[in-house]
């Protein structure tokens, strides 16, 4: 059958920087509960050094939330640590993102619920989607 293991080892993660900041102004009723919407950034940042790769994700929820009635901004970044094969590691970035981001989701439905708020539960995301924009974005400022 042959080995099903992954040549990609997620070895550990950390939290590097968790910012919540509640929006005194927030307006909270029928027509904004209807309208708001999760503004989700995230920013990967990956350093590749031989065998290991390191992942810093950056989250951003409801960035400016003043002007946008927002009841909360709230910042988020972690970094991931992985070992992989030298040759191996362009081709797993996507799967690194997608091994951390529910460690994003679970930090963030967790702290939304301590700050005694209702707990926001992040979407799936499409990692190779969000990298392919990131690409992009990348192409269009150089």
């Amino acid at each position: 059958m042959g080995s099903i293991n992954s040549v990609l080892r997620f070895e550990n993660y950390i939290i590097n920087k968790i910012q919540y900041t509640k929006n005194e102004n927030y307006q909270n009723n029928e027509e904004t509960k209807k309208e708001i919407d999760v503004d989700l950034s995230i920013k990967p940042n990956i350093k590749v050094d031989e065998e290991k790769m390191i992942v810093n994700l950056s989250t951003y929820i409801f960035k400016n939330s003043i002007e946008n009635n927002y009841p909360f901004e709230l910042e988020i970044e972690i970094t991931g640590f992985f070992t992989t094969t030298g040759d191996a590691v362009d081709r797993f970035k996507a799967n690194a993102i997608a091994i951390m981001y529910p460690y994003v989701r679970a930090i963030v439905s967790t702290y939304t619920a301590l700050a005694n708020i209702p707990p926001l539960i992040l979407p799936a995301i499409n990692v190779n989607a969000l990298l392919e924009q990131q690409n992009n974005n990348k192409k269009r400022t150089e």
